[in-house]
């Protein structure tokens, strides 16, 4: 019975292993923080992305390239084709763009409204997209 407490004893002030145990209990936390890094400049990098989309559309109206009392279908149409085309670091389909009309102080403008729907990588956050959005107004009177 001594002989088994003995090695009972030995066995519990043992260090061997220690530094295992040390590194997986801040590893795991570590990895956590470095992925939530990188998704968290992923997401900027794609907002990023979809205002200079939006910005580009926007500035084709500005400079007549899109006629600015176009018809709503057609100019619809053509933002649409311009903010997918601009858009690189997702899937253009997934962006949802609606164009509508809007007079403030007596000036008309088309307003371009985009919204992305934003989807995480990491497993635990994957089930809860947020979408991102963004609105310009661009004067047509």
């Amino acid at each position: 019975m001594t002989v088994s407490f003995h090695i009972l004893g030995r066995a519990w002030r043992s260090q061997s292993g220690a530094t295992a145990v040390e590194f997986s209990l801040v590893c795991f936390p570590l990895l956590l923080l470095v992925l939530g890094v990188m998704e968290f400049g992923r997401a900027f990098y794609v907002r990023n992305d979809l205002s200079y989309a939006v910005d580009f559309a926007a500035r084709q109206v500005l400079i007549g390239q899109i006629a600015r009392d176009a018809p709503d279908t057609e100019a619809q149409t053509k933002l649409a084709s311009a903010v997918r085309e601009k858009f690189g670091s997702g899937d253009p389909e997934l962006l949802q763009i609606a164009v509508s009309k809007q007079t403030v102080d007596g000036i008309d403008f088309r307003v371009l409204s985009i919204r992305y729907p934003f989807r995480f990588f990491l497993p635990g956050l994957a089930e809860a997209p947020f979408s991102l959005a963004f609105s310009r107004r661009i004067p047509i009177g």
